[in-house]
């Protein structure tokens, strides 16, 4: 293009460009008149469907969570704690049934301990520690296996840094955690196993390889090796090998009382021990004193059947294919028309057949009347088809349902097979992976790319059509800029010709 004329015209003073603009673009008109809607009318398409897809994939992301074999086992859960104390709590598990309990936490669970005091006033602590290995052992596991991590320390390490080491070392998998507290009476050091339990009574600390040197502590003053019952006094506190009073604090099992059964668990979890719920402690009961005797409080618990929470998960299916129904009806909106053409006002998918045939297939599962389980179907329980293709659920026909008959209600709506399942499952074949949107995807993908090469070879040809009008013209502006430039040396000589006769 930059051998051509890029301002024709120039030489003989004639408006050549607006020509040249007015043919070239006359061309374009008629080159793209085609490829312009087509491919404006596939970007409205691959729009309409990326938003269908994405309702679709939400909406079945909501109604999964409505589905499931004990989804209407719903309870309410009452007990005679106070606002301003929490024993435990307590949660309602699938297969919960109607029941009433007393409850009384009688102990925490508790992870074993151990720490030792360095006075300040020892002349010989520097807390500036020779070089040695530290091994924290936990004992065995189930298998048999040691438990144990060892950290290197390096020579002036001071217990902050040990602390430190022992917290982050990449080995320390039990979940050990060290503390050093500082006051003015000295240093506090602390070890706490990562594992409540009775089962967790091994707790020890040995070294290994160390160096002494002047002015270094002796890494062996931090060693501790497990106690036996015999080894305490009456604040469990024993001197251990190298000479240190440790303060020892054996792991403890939680323990509640059900109904007059005690429970223990070696965390602070009660998982199946009572069946249909799960139970965690979180303090010591209260105490209270009865009849002059001083005891821990236990609390009454009951548990009744939640309607309404019930309902309420139908409920989130009703408004989530309510909400799909109102994205239907935006994507299929008919286009109008003016004198034939297209006004293009309607939805990314107007008069869509795939989202009609979608929607139909939709309606024909929850209009259906042979879905019956023992006398019941969708309607008797409470579900309603609005006029205008939406739904609704009579909580009072649902909740009556319930009571007549649970197992029926559930295998109608969110057992396997039931309508949300099935709703579910006709959806994915839409979303899923290669599935009926994902096809339709790639197709309209194909055809964009069709319709943009299309158009690049238009602009080609538009550039060469351009590139041989200027030709044309640059050497028509050339020949007329002759032209005049002779007309006026004519003119020129003419007119000395009469101006010599006159004279003459």
């Amino acid at each position: 293009m930059s051998s051509v004329v890029t301002n024709a015209g120039t030489g003989s003073g004639s408006d050549f460009e607006s020509i040249i603009s007015a043919m070239v673009s006359s061309r374009k008109q008629l080159l793209n008149k085609r490829v312009t809607v087509k491919k404006a009318e596939t970007e409205i398409e691959q729009d309409g469907v990326n938003k269908l897809t994405s309702a679709l994939k939400s909406f079945k992301t909501t109604i999964d969570n409505s589905k499931g074999i004990d989804i209407l086992n719903t309870h309410k859960i009452e007990t005679s704690q106070s606002s301003s104390y929490t024993a435990f709590s307590i949660t309602a598990k699938s297969d919960c049934s109607n029941t009433s309990m007393s409850v009384t936490v009688n102990q925490l669970a508790k992870a074993e301990s151990v720490s030792t005091k360095i006075n300040s006033t020892d002349e010989n602590f520097n807390n500036s520690f020779s070089a040695g290995t530290m091994t924290i052992s936990l004992g065995h596991d189930e298998e048999g296996n040691e438990k144990s991590f060892s950290i290197e320390v390096s020579e002036g390490d001071t217990l902050e840094i040990i602390r430190r080491r022992i917290n982050t070392s990449a080995d320390n998998t039990y979940g050990v955690s060290c503390n050093v507290i500082k006051t003015a009476e000295g240093y506090s050091f602390s070890l706490v196993s990562g594992e409540t339990g009775l089962n967790s009574q091994n707790l020890s600390i040995s070294v290994s390889n160390t160096n002494s040197s002047d002015g270094h502590d002796d890494l062996t003053r931090l060693a501790f090796n497990h106690p036996e019952s015999a080894d305490l006094d009456s604040e469990n506190k024993f001197t251990s090998s190298n000479g240190n009073i440790w303060s020892y604090s054996a792991g403890q099992n939680a323990i509640i009382t059900v109904d007059g059964n005690e429970l223990t668990s070696k965390t602070n979890e009660f998982k199946d021990q009572v069946a249909g719920v799960e139970i965690v402690a979180k303090q010591v009961s209260e105490t209270e004193t009865i009849n002059g005797e001083t005891g821990l409080k236990s609390y009454q618990v009951d548990i009744t059947s939640d309607n309404d929470a019930a309902a309420n998960k139908i409920q989130a299916f009703v408004n989530a294919y309510n909400s799909l129904i109102s994205t239907f009806n935006t994507l299929t909106a008919r286009n109008t028309y003016t004198d034939g053409t297209n006004n293009y006002d309607g939805g990314d998918l107007a008069g869509d057949s795939q989202v009609k045939g979608l929607q139909n297939s939709l309606v024909s599962m929850i209009t259906r009347a042979d879905v019956e389980v023992a006398g019941m179907n969708y309607f008797t329980c409470g579900l309603e088809y609005n006029r205008d293709g939406t739904l609704s659920l009579n909580k009072e026909k649902f909740s009556k349902a319930l009571e007549e008959n649970y197992t029926a209600v559930q295998k109608l709506f969110t057992d396997s097979d039931g309508l949300i399942d099935k709703v579910s499952n006709e959806v994915y074949e839409y979303t899923k992976f290669g599935g009926l949107l994902s096809d339709r995807e790639t197709q309209l993908k194909s055809q964009m790319d069709y319709w943009t090469e299309k158009e690049n070879r238009n602009n080609e040809l538009l550039e060469k059509y351009e590139e041989s009008l200027r030709v044309k013209y640059g050497n028509l502006d050339s020949l007329m800029a002759g032209y005049q430039t002779s007309m006026s040396y004519l003119s020129s000589v003419i007119s000395g010709v009469n101006a010599s006769a006159k004279s003459g």
